[in-house]
C-alpha cells in the first residue's frame, strides 16, 4: 500500500514538475526570441541607414555608398575568433545536437557550448552575418530546458519532452506561430506523439507566445493582402516549384556541407577562419545589403514586387554562397532564415518564366510556395512548413496551395540527400537518426555492462580427460584456456574433446571463432551474432589480449528486450 502511494505520489509531482517547467521555459526562451529579433532588426536598419561620418561613404559610379557593413563584418568576426580562441570551442552547437539530445535516455546536451553557440550566433547576427536566427534559438531552447531538467530541486521529468518544450517556444516567440512550434518539436526534434508530450510542448509553446504578443515584440513578416487566383492556373507553376526547389534546397545544403570540408582543408587557426566571411558579408553588404543578414525584407521583396531573372538568379547564388562560407568558417548561425530566401527567390524566379507566371496574382503564391518548399526540406518538417504558412501569412489558401511544391522537393531531397541537413549532419558524425532511437540506443549501449564471469577456466597444459570433467562439472559445452596473467589463450569446444584422441586438449581448441571487445555495441554484437553457434562468446581486450568473461546470446537477446522497453515506455509517454 505505502509502495503504491509513493508511485502515485511520484507521478503527480513528476508531471506536476513537467508543466512547471514547460511553462517556465517558455516564458524565458521567448524573452530570449525576442533579444535576438530585436537585434537583429535593429542591426539591419543601421546597415542600411546613412552614415553621418563622411570619412565612411564613399561614391561609385554616381552611386554613394558607406563602410559600415565591413567593419561591423570583421568586428563581429574578430569577437567570435576570440571566443573560438580563450573558450577552447572545437565545434558550434545547433539543431542537429538537439535532435540528438532527444533521441537519448539520459537526454544530455553541454550546456555551456549550448549558450556558447547562442552567444556566437547573437554576435553573428549583429555583424550582419548571412545566417539565420531561428536554429539558435531552437538550440537555446533545448540547451535551457535540459539545464532546468538537472536541477536537484525538479523531480524526474521526461528528457525528450522537455527538450521539444523548449524548442517548440523558440519557434513559437520567434515566428509568433504556436502551433508550427508544437509542429516542429514532434515533427523534427522528439519525433513521435504522446498526450503527455502534446500537453507540455503545447504549454510551452503558448506561453511563449502570449509573453511575446503581451510584450508587443510578436511581428507577422509575411502578413501581405490576400491575392484572388484561380488555382487550376497555378498548378503547372506549382508542379516546376517543387522540382526546382528541390535542386535549390540540395545545392543550398551540400553547399553547407562543402564548406565544411573547405574550412577542415585550409591550414589556419580556427579561431581566424570566421575572418573570411566576415569580409564577404562585409563587402557584399556594402553594393547589396538584400543578401546578409536575416533577409526578411528580401523575401517580401520577392512575394510582393516584380524583379527580373537575373536579379533573382545572380542574388540567389550570393545568398548561398555567403551563407555557406559562414556556416563553415565560424560566423555562426542558423540556417532556416537563408532557406526560406533562398525558398522564396527561387518562387519568384518561376514566376519569371513566360509560360508559367503570367498572372502578377501568382508572383505571391509562387514565391510563398517555393520558401515552404526549400525551408522544409532543409529542416525535414513538410507539416510543420504547411502550419507555417499559414500562421504566417493568415492565409489558408496559401496553405493548401503550398502543399504540392512541399510534397515534391521533399520526395526527391530525400530521395537524393536525406530527411534534412540535421540527419545529415548527424549521419557524418555515425549517428544514424533515421533509424530511431532503439538503433541509437542498441548503438551506444555497450557490452561490457553484460559482461558474465563465471565461465569454465582451463589452462594451457590440461589434458582432454581433466577437461572434460571442468566443463561437466560446471554444466557447459565450452571452454577457455587462460593463463594466470588472465591472457587469452584460446576457446575449445566438448564435442571436440569427446571426439578426439589427443591427451593435449589446447591442440584441439578451435581455431576460428568470435572475439568480441567491450567497447562493442549491443547492436555490433547482434549483427556479429547472425551467423553464430554455440553457447558463449569470449570478450577480450584487444589492447592487452586480456579476458574479460564471456557473453551468450541469451543475455544479449535479454539486452536487446531491456532496452527496447525502455524505448516503448518513452514513446508511449
Amino acid at each position: 500500500m505505502i509502495k503504491v502511494k509513493n508511485q502515485l505520489f511520484n507521478l503527480i509531482t513528476s508531471n506536476v514538475a513537467l508543466v512547471f517547467v514547460a511553462i517556465f521555459t517558455g516564458l524565458i526562451v521567448s524573452c530570449v526570441a525576442q533579444i535576438f529579433m530585436y537585434s537583429g532588426k535593429k542591426v539591419f536598419e543601421l546597415l542600411r541607414s546613412d552614415v553621418p561620418y563622411d570619412f565612411l561613404n564613399f561614391v561609385l559610379f554616381d552611386q554613394q555608398y558607406n563602410f559600415v557593413p565591413l567593419i561591423i563584418g570583421i568586428l563581429a568576426a574578430i569577437l567570435i575568433g576570440l571566443l573560438i580562441k580563450y573558450q577552447k570551442i572545437d565545434r558550434f552547437h545547433g539543431p542537429a545536437d538537439t535532435i540528438y539530445a532527444a533521441h537519448q535516455i539520459d537526454g544530455q546536451l553541454d550546456v555551456r557550448k549550448g549558450f556558447l553557440s547562442t552567444l556566437t550566433s547573437l554576435i553573428s547576427i549583429g555583424g550582419g552575418a548571412s545566417v539565420g536566427i531561428y536554429g539558435p534559438l531552437v538550440h537555446f531552447g533545448g540547451t535551457f530546458a535540459a539545464f532546468m531538467r538537472r536541477q536537484k530541486f525538479i523531480p524526474k521529468i521526461p528528457h525528450d519532452i522537455i527538450i521539444g518544450s523548449g524548442v517548440a517556444a523558440a519557434i513559437s516567440a520567434a515566428f509568433g506561430a504556436p502551433l508550427a512550434g508544437i509542429l516542429f518539436a514532434h515533427e523534427v526534434i522528439i519525433r513521435h506523439f504522446s498526450k503527455k508530450g502534446v500537453a507540455a510542448i503545447a504549454l510551452s509553446s503558448v506561453s511563449a507566445n502570449f509573453l511575446a504578443v503581451e510584450l508587443g515584440m510578436v511581428t507577422y513578416p509575411l502578413r501581405f493582402e490576400e491575392n484572388n487566383f484561380e488555382l487550376i492556373n497555378s498548378i503547372p507553376g506549382l508542379i516546376v516549384i517543387g522540382i526546382i526547389s528541390a535542386f535549390a534546397a540540395l545545392f543550398f545544403m551540400k553547399s553547407l556541407l562543402y564548406s565544411g570540408v573547405l574550412s577542415s582543408k585550409i591550414n589556419i587557426a580556427a579561431h581566424y577562419k570566421p575572418i573570411i566571411p566576415g569580409i564577404l558579408c562585409g563587402l557584399f553588404g556594402i553594393f547589396l545589403p538584400i543578401v546578409i543578414g536575416l533577409g526578411s525584407s528580401g523575401i517580401m521583396s520577392f512575394i510582393t514586387l516584380e524583379n527580373s531573372f537575373l536579379f533573382l538568379l545572380t542574388i540567389l547564388v550570393i545568398k548561398i554562397i555567403l551563407t555557406s562560407s559562414c556556416i563553415g568558417f565560424g560566423l555562426f548561425g542558423g540556417i532556416f532564415s537563408p532557406a526560406l530566401f533562398v525558398g522564396a527567390a527561387t518562387g519568384a524566379l518561376i514566376y519569371n518564366v513566360p509560360f508559367l507566371g503570367n498572372d502578377l496574382n501568382l508572383l505571391s503564391i509562387f514565391a510563398v510556395s517555393g520558401m515552404a518548399a526549400v525551408s522544409s526540406s532543409v529542416i525535414g518538417a513538410p507539416i510543420t512548413a504547411i502550419i507555417l504558412v499559414l500562421e504566417l501569412t493568415g492565409s489558408y489558401n496559401y496553405a493548401i496551395v503550398a502543399m504540392l511544391p512541399i510534397g515534391i522537393c521533399n520526395l526527391i531531397t530525400y530521395l537524393s540527400f536525406g530527411s534534412s541537413f540535421f540527419d545529415v549532419q548527424l549521419k557524418n558524425r555515425k549517428i544514424l537518426i533515421d533509424e530511431g532511437r532503439e538503433y541509437i540506443l542498441l548503438s551506444q549501449t555497450k557490452i561490457l555492462n553484460y559482461i558474465d564471469q563465471n565461465y569454465s577456466k582451463l589452462d594451457k597444459e590440461i589434458n582432454t580427460d581433466a577437461a572434460i570433467k571442468i566443463l561437466q562439472k560446471n554444466n557447459t559445452t565450452e571452454g577457455y584456456f587462460v593463463d594466470n596473467n588472465k591472457n587469452y589463450l584460446g576457446k575449445i569446444n566438448l564435442i571436440n574433446l569427446i571426439n578426439s584422441k589427443s591427451s593435449k586438449a589446447f591442440s584441439l581448441r578451435d581455431k576460428k571463432h568470435i572475439i568480441l571487445n567491450p567497447d562493442q555495441s549491443i547492436l555490433e554484437t547482434i549483427e556479429k551474432l547472425s551467423d553464430f553457434v554455440g553457447e558463449s562468446i569470449p570478450i577480450v581486450n584487444t589492447e592487452n589480449n586480456k579476458m574479460l568473461g564471456i557473453i551468450s546470446e541469451n543475455d544479449i537477446l535479454d539486452a536487446y528486450i531491456k532496452l527496447s522497453n525502455e524505448i516503448k515506455n518513452i514513446e508511449k509517454k
